[in-house]
């Protein structure tokens, strides 16, 4: 849960709003407000951006439920956690 909660505050304060998960290792989260015309695109502005990685939305949906959402993984050791946090967190200060 610390860890959940750790990217979850952090895509908050980037203006990314997460859908926190009750159990899981990965948050969906709502990338619409980045620029791009689908999720794919704004999950390559984001990582552009910040240097962190996630994946479309659309990957996981057959319709175009996805298109708004980005999934992030935080199952990583925490250097590496708190290195993407911070990168994240960047993005709302530009």
């Amino acid at each position: 849960m610390e860890k959940r909660d750790r990217i979850c505050n952090a895509l908050a304060t980037a203006g990314l709003r997460p859908n926190i998960p009750d159990g899981a290792y990965y948050v969906l989260a709502d990338i619409s407000g980045l620029p791009g015309k689908n999720s794919k695109e704004r999950a390559m502005y984001l990582l552009r951006k910040t240097g962190v990685a996630c994946v479309p939305g659309e990957a996981f949906y057959h319709d175009d439920s996805g298109e708004d959402l980005a999934r992030f993984c935080f199952a990583k050791d925490d250097p590496v956690l708190d290195k993407a946090c911070r990168r994240l967190e960047s993005l709302h200060a530009k």
